[in-house]
């Protein structure tokens, strides 16, 4: 009997795992017997509600009106968790704002937060600022790294469970209160390019909307990147370094990768 991708136990495969979230859009890249069903609880609970609804992803699922598996459209609350063991804020971040996303197309922010109302109103351009605190790059980091390495299982079974995805595996089924994996950020193309133009039908109105993209490649020193993009935003992991890595700034072309980390021990 084979074991789970990430606890490594026998069985208990009693659901299909979506790779990226139904709630993404995903109902295409699907493992069926490989992830147990504990664990994908446990992912659903811990990772992607936050991942989806507390993170920039949350934003972009917002902005692009793309609706959670049972249809509704997304209202999002990005204010991390007021307490727990890894920092969930940062000082130059905005708090107390939200966003919506409604029938006609239009995203609405909710702001309970009178400096950045003050922002908008001076002469000075207003807006959002979110800086990814280490809770952040926590979620997001097991985030990427849960469906990065299920989209490894998908092409090849076994390397999926060779022994130098090990470290990510732990981290992604396990996280931790020490360390940080780290992330390479970018942005790709314009908010124009998001949204197709709407096609009428009569009084119906049609519209083809870009919910996400990703890539899985294997580098020439055996590192296999995988990168996620929703939005403008574009975000890559290496799931077998769980250090900084040279030389992966211009791995996308036409994009600059900014390393995103906080070292051990400075948090």
């Amino acid at each position: 009997m084979r074991s789970c991708l990430f606890c490594k136990k026998p069985g208990g495969f009693q659901t299909r795992e979506h790779i990226v979230p139904e709630s993404l859009g995903n109902d295409t890249d699907i493992l069926e017997g490989v992830i147990c069903s504990s664990c994908q609880n446990y992912f659903g609970k811990e990772i992607e509600k936050a991942a989806l609804e507390q993170t920039p992803i949350a934003f972009w699922r917002s902005y692009l009106g793309i609706r959670t598996k049972r249809g509704r459209l997304p209202s999002v609350d990005l204010n991390p968790p007021a307490r727990g063991a890894i920092p969930a804020f940062h000082p130059a971040s905005d708090t107390d704002i939200g966003f919506s996303a409604h029938e006609d197309g239009s995203t609405s922010i909710d702001v309970d937060n009178s400096a950045f109302i003050q922002r908008l109103l001076s002469k000075d351009k207003g807006e959002y600022r979110m800086v990814l605190s280490p809770w952040h790059l926590s979620i997001i980091g097991r985030f990427l790294g849960k469906m990065g390495l299920e989209y490894v299982a998908l092409s090849d079974l076994d390397y999926a469970f060779s022994a130098q995805f090990e470290d990510i595996r732990s981290f992604v089924r396990y996280g931790s209160t020490k360390h940080l994996w780290p992330i390479y950020w970018g942005q790709q193309d314009k908010l124009g390019d998001l949204k197709e133009p709407v096609i009428w039908d009569g009084s119906v109105g049609h519209q083809e909307i870009e919910c996400y993209r990703y890539a899985l490649a294997r580098m020439v020193k055996d590192e296999t990147i995988f990168v996620f993009s929703i939005g403008v935003d574009l975000m890559a992991i290496c799931l077998t370094k769980r250090l900084p890595i040279q030389n992966i700034e211009n791995c996308i072309a036409g994009t600059k990768l900014s390393c995103v980390f906080y070292p051990d021990g400075s948090w």
